[in-house]
């Protein structure tokens, strides 16, 4: 299995316009799927079963009001696409609808100023190939 850097990642916001997001520093997305138990009063092992699905990640950003993808606040539903490895022809890009569930500023005196999205996944997240 081939291993690559995150150094070409991107984060593509789709609002109406596509902008890659300026700064990016790094992105997460978490996948979970919940269970029901369906276990018997007498039964010796517990059991399950499936139920929904959700998704949910954030995106870290070096601060830069003016940048692309920086002007963004919580409540804002948009289309997401990431990318771990760049999007040239052959890379796997994630990619769904989403809604920002907060925003945030990290300012340090010693240190770089960032921007904070967190965000849930709305519907279903797809795994593809840029071709």
């Amino acid at each position: 299995m081939a291993k690559h850097s995150g150094k070409n990642g991107k984060v593509i916001f789709n609002d109406g316009t596509a902008a890659t997001a300026v700064g990016l520093k790094g992105f997460s997305i978490d996948e979970s799927t919940g269970t029901a138990d369906t276990s018997d009063a007498d039964g010796l092992w517990k059991s399950h079963a499936t139920t929904q699905s959700e998704w949910k990640g954030s995106i870290d950003l070096n601060l830069d009001h003016a940048g692309a993808g920086q002007d963004l606040r919580s409540g804002d539903e948009l289309a997401f696409s990431g990318y771990t490895e760049g999007d040239a022809t052959g890379k796997t890009y994630w990619s769904g609808n989403i809604t920002l569930t907060s925003h945030g500023i990290n300012h340090t005196f010693d240190g770089t100023v960032t921007r904070k999205y967190d965000f849930m996944g709305n519907g279903a997240l797809t795994r593809a190939v840029v071709s």
